[in-house]
């Protein structure tokens, strides 16, 4: 699609925003004026963005400022009037108004201790509750976060019932396989606007603020209608704190050390390879000014070993040696917020994150046995990382209840790799996002806004594109409605129309749709469905990149054509309550459809050199079913329960199995091969596509009694039943004897692996807590070729005050 069509999309998309503000905004003329505040009764501090509406009159509201004020015009007489506010108990009041005068009333809300009131805002970029959103969502509290000693966020989210973190690589309900980080099909975000690095289409999990995070939200199923592009299987959603009271600082300290080996003949340190590190925040309140600061300071000797250069192979590589392998980093993080007096609702403010860190990526395993624990020669990558973003931000609140917000972000990232391939990446990007009731349409709401992103990467590593500098813009315009119909009924629709250009050549258009039915059939109980489509655009990586490492090439694929996917859904949850214990269980269908996949395929690519290259290769589907649990609550005025788990089943294939989706490019004189899924896989019983686990359990048990708590993790990952072919063919002396074949063969049971954590309050302020991770100290593998870490055993120091 040309330029100018785009140009009347995006004009029509901000006539129709002007129209949505014009109608939020329309009100009649009063003779009165009644003028309060909205408090939260517990702990006194204001609540922003609660709704005051006439009782007898739903069109007639407003709501709070950030300051919790509110200013409401109303006929001079006696009026019942409602507020509410998401996770308070609604409060109905009565005022008398007299003509041309102004009245005060102090509205004070009590909180619902119900976890059935859970608020999540990635599902329509406003608040809503857990229970009506048309989706299937998993939620993250930070207290699991700090139980289970989190210094990368990944071991968090490794409890999400259907999630996996495969080596970096995200994959939800098996929507992706592996390919080595690049080019993500679920959009990781921080506060809604995406993190995923500007050239590669990665998340450095390790860059996340852990001790900032209010909540995390994940969106299972294609959501690329609010969240853009890479959210093509999902999104993940990290909402960062604000202060709640004047100052509060929270410090929690670690050290720890990884257990020898099961095979202790795999062991290559000597003495104790140990981990240690610091998390703090501070927050606090002072006068119109909100700020929070936090930081981590982390070293971690690492489990993965350099390699041992072998004379019996062809490679040349630099000698890496044991202190070179362990991760240090440091990371600072600001969030700062302003609250004006005027203009009435506004609030603006800037938040940032900054690191620097040494670490290091092994590819490969140096062989299935003694060297398990080390990298294969030439395939062990060490980086200096450098990476900060900047997130300026206003909102405005009106009085009647619609919210206008402007954000933005640069996001820059820098990796100085010892293999000589460097790359850095700026990353400019902003959303504007109007959301508004419209209450002369009933219980009606409108969401619509505008999205821009300007990625500029400069790399040798991606010059297969004839220049190291590259280039990649996406403009997009987006707007959903929902309606709830008899208080019990709520539907959504949406629809977002994505724009890329790649180098000022290339370009892409495609709109993207989305619709879903939420229904309340009793108290507690909902029924869902939902249908959504997907789009992603291929990264600068998967098209240009051009490089080689212990020999394995990866080349370059400048036809590489954008992912589309559509999903399915139909859901129940079931909230029940025992005494003051409070859960949902959930159940969900699914199916998915992808068109173009993406994979990343291993073959000879040019004259005698083999070689990996991202390639399109057909449709495919995944569908299957998850059965979740998530609660909280007291079992008696002494004892607590905190619990998440969930099993999910996914049945995912190739549509095309025989379908050629590329051919080789051998030596002279040789007949090229065709590349099909059937010709490049090790099974193809059922289809199955590459690196995916067809079943996955997930639970997280944490029991508290007066100052002890004990928790427990289990997860359990099936089989991976095919990967690529070219592994095993590989697997010779002299070429890549990895021991891959045999591994797989002798390990095909499938991976349960045990996780348990102690602690005890010491006082009020301060904490003190064992955490054991694999606690069997299993020796199992996710991603072919690349050991998890051994059992790891921690102690942490926690104190809040």
């Amino acid at each position: 699609m040309g330029n100018k069509n785009v140009a009347h999309i995006l004009v029509v998309g901000v006539v129709a925003l002007f129209i949505f503000c014009f109608i939020g905004a329309a009100h009649g003329q009063q003779n009165g004026l009644l003028k309060g505040i909205v408090i939260d009764a517990t702990t006194k501090q204001p609540l922003p963005g609660a709704y005051i509406i006439e009782k007898a009159n739903n069109s007639n509201g407003t709501i709070s400022n950030a300051d919790g004020f509110f200013e409401l015009s109303l006929t001079a007489g006696a009026h019942a009037l409602i507020s509410s506010f998401l996770g308070m108990v609604p409060d109905t009041f009565s005022v008398n108004i007299s003509d041309g005068s102004e009245s005060y009333h102090e509205i004070r809300m009590r909180p619902k201790l119900n976890e059935m009131d859970a608020v999540v805002v990635s599902a329509g970029k406003y608040d809503q509750k857990l229970e009506e959103v048309t989706v299937s969502m998993q939620l993250l509290k930070p207290s699991l976060i700090e139980g289970k000693n989190t210094i990368n966020v990944k071991s968090a989210l490794e409890q999400t019932p259907g999630l996996i973190i495969l080596d970096e690589e995200p994959q939800l309900r098996g929507g992706s396989g592996f390919s080595f980080g690049v080019g993500s099909r679920v959009a990781t975000l921080i506060d809604g606007l995406p993190i995923l690095t500007g050239d590669a289409g990665r998340t450095d999990w390790s860059f996340i603020p852990v001790e900032n995070i209010e909540q995390i939200e994940i969106i299972e199923g294609a959501s690329s209608v609010l969240n853009g592009s890479s959210a093509l299987s999902g999104t993940i959603n990290f909402l960062t704190k604000y202060p709640k009271d004047s100052t509060t600082t929270y410090i929690r300290t670690y050290t720890g050390f990884y257990s020898t080996p099961k095979n202790d003949s795999a062991k290559w340190w000597n003495g104790n390879a140990n981990f240690s590190g610091i998390n703090f925040s501070n927050a606090r309140k002072t006068g119109r000014h909100d700020l929070i600061v936090g930081g981590q300071f982390n070293y971690d000797h690492n489990y993965i070993g350099p390699y041992i250069l072998d004379g019996s192979l062809p490679i040349e590589a630099d000698t890496i040696d044991n202190s070179d392998v362990a991760n240090r980093s440091g990371r600072f993080n600001v969030n700062y917020r302003y609250r004006p007096r005027k203009p009435y609702g506004v609030s603006f403010g800037i938040n940032g994150n900054a690191m620097i860190a040494h670490t290091n990526f092994s590819l490969i395993w140096g062989n299935s046995s003694d060297r398990i624990y080390r990298a294969f020669p030439g395939t062990m990558t060490i980086t200096d990382f450098k990476a900060f973003y900047v997130d300026p931000y206003i909102t405005y609140l009106m009085s009647r209840g619609g919210k206008h917000t402007l954000k933005s972000r640069w996001y820059f990232s820098d990796n100085n790799n010892s293999n000589g391939q460097s790359n850095s990446s700026n990353v400019y990007l902003a959303e504007y996002v109007f959301s508004t009731p419209i209450r002369e349409l009933g219980d009606f709401t409108i969401t619509s806004g505008t999205y821009m992103n300007q990625t500029f990467s400069k790399a040798d590593l991606y010059s297969g594109s004839g220049t190291p500098d590259n280039r990649l813009q996406n403009y997009s315009v987006f707007t959903q409605v929902e309606k709830k119909f008899f208080k019990v009924l709520n539907v959504v629709a949406g629809a977002r129309g994505e724009y890329f250009v790649l180098n000022e050549k290339k370009s892409s258009f495609e709109p993207v749709f989305r619709s879903g039915v939420n229904l309340q059939v009793t108290k507690g109980t909902n029924v869902r469905a939902s249908y959504g489509q997907g789009f992603r655009y291929p990264t600068i990586a998967e098209k240009y990149i051009i490089t080689t490492t212990g020999g394995i090439y990866v080349f370059p694929n400048p036809d590489i054509q954008p992912e589309k996917s559509w999903s399915m859904e139909a859901g129940l949850k079931q909230g029940f309550k025992v005494n003051r214990f409070m859960a949902y269980a959930d159940v969900a269908f699914f199916q998915q459809e992808y068109h173009n996949t993406i994979e990343y395929i291993y073959a000879i690519w040019a004259p005698d050199s083999a070689g990996f290259k991202f390639v399109n290769t057909g449709d495919t589907r995944v569908k299957g079913f998850e059965i979740s649990l998530m609660g909280e609550g007291k079992i008696n005025s002494k004892m607590s329960i905190n619990l998440l788990m969930g099993y999910t089943y996914i049945l995912p294939q190739t549509l095309e199995p025989n379908k050629v989706f590329a051919t080789d490019n051998p030596a002279d004189g040789i007949l090229p091969t065709p590349l099909t899924y059937t010709g490049t896989s090790t099974d193809t019983s059922d289809n199955i596509l590459k690196y995916r686990f067809r079943h996955l359990f997930k639970a997280d048990v944490e029991i508290k009694f007066s100052n002890i708590a004990a928790g427990m993790s289990v997860r359990y990952y099936s089989f991976m039943e095919n990967i690529d072919k070219t592994f095993y063919d590989l697997d010779e002396p002299y070429l890549l004897p990895t021991g891959i074949e045999q591994y797989r063969a002798d390990n095909h049971d499938g991976s349960l692996v045990f996780d348990a954590r102690f602690s005890y309050q010491v006082r009020q302020s301060l904490t003190i807590g064992i955490v054991i991770n694999n606690l069997a100290n299993l020796q199992y593998s996710l991603r072919p070729l690349k050991i998890e870490s051994p059992r790891t055993i921690a102690l942490q120091l926690t104190s809040r005050f």
